[in-house]
């Protein structure tokens, strides 16, 4: 296959730029075979996946995290010469939730060997349309989970602090800050049709089942599958949510009578007050919001789901 890696050298702390060159040069001709296109800042992935369909390849491997993943699968979306390639994932990123729902291999030598390997499986993408931070009419899609609320508020007060920890300490210390000043919205749209209405802190759709650094938010999503999980946290108060949290890690929130998970492949959410939208831990817009599946769109470098993905709920 003619094949390019989309690196991002800020990756895993910057280990992408040290590590990659090595891992590829560890498997002698097939790495030497690769292309490698270093990224030099925030939505050049993006940028470069487009020309990588434009110029024929035929496997583009995400080299970074989820939001470097993110801006691959867009641009090779978005761009509509030659046929769409194939896509392989390298997790170097501090949270790489979307890669757990994957069976990639136990090193990351051998995550390398599958992302440029034959095997391949048909995963579904959720188109979005949403508002832009610029108040503009927002289109993109995601491969994992997307979320607004709660979460989103997290990430960008994750985005803003001054302080300089470890990812998952500071995701963590943002969560505690926001769980200090909980906000409610008035959700209102409709699953497949049927109306809803709730008072939500969060709602996450998701594709995988992971985000936050492990938190398994849609227990029972499936990349392979032609609809969503819909998760959506309703009014709880500061005790309820930090005795719910370590059960997020194993999806127990669904037993609380205020969570509710529901499957659709077409959703509407609006928000009162305006709820800013995030998707692989990056900030995309805010409501008003639709969410449609695109059915099998993507062909991701893996042998099989994980595990624990074969048994659905």
């Amino acid at each position: 296959m003619k094949t390019v890696a989309i690196v991002n050298p800020t990756a895993g702390y910057r280990r992408a730029r040290r590590d990659w060159p090595r891992l590829l040069a560890s498997l002698g001709e097939t790495g030497a075979n690769v292309a490698t296109w270093w990224t030099a800042g925030p939505g050049q992935a993006e940028t470069l996946a487009a020309r990588a369909r434009r110029e024929g390849f035929e496997r583009v491997v995400a080299v970074g995290g989820d939001g470097t993943l993110l801006e691959v699968v867009n641009g090779l979306w978005r761009e509509s010469r030659m046929a769409l390639p194939s896509v392989g994932v390298v997790p170097f990123g501090t949270g790489c939730d979307t890669v757990r729902s994957f069976d990639l291999g136990a090193t990351l030598r051998d995550q390398v060997v599958t992302a440029l390997g034959p095997a391949t499986l048909q995963v579904s993408l959720g188109l979005m349309r949403l508002q832009g931070f610029d108040g503009q009419p927002r289109v993109r899609v995601f491969i994992n989970v997307l979320g607004l609320g709660f979460d989103a508020r997290v990430i960008a007060r994750f985005r803003q602090q001054p302080l300089r920890l470890p990812g998952k300490i500071m995701y963590y210390l943002s969560g505690i800050q926001e769980m200090a000043r909980l906000t409610y919205h008035h959700l209102s749209g409709a699953l497949d049709g049927h109306p809803v209405e709730t008072e939500a802190m969060l709602a996450a759709i998701g594709l995988g089942r992971y985000f936050g650094g492990g938190l398994m938010i849609t227990p029972g999503a499936s990349p392979t599958a032609g609809h969503f999980q819909v998760v959506m946290a309703q009014k709880l108060s500061r005790l309820e949510l930090a005795r719910l949290f370590p059960g997020l890690y194993f999806g127990k929130h669904l037993d609380h009578p205020r969570v509710t998970a529901a499957y659709a492949s077409r959703i509407t959410i609006n928000a009162d007050p305006q709820a800013a939208v995030e998707a692989e831990g990056e900030l995309e817009g805010a409501t008003p919001l639709e969410v449609a599946i695109i059915p099998q769109a993507l062909r991701l470098a893996a042998p099989a789901l994980a595990p624990a993905l074969l048994v659905r709920p």
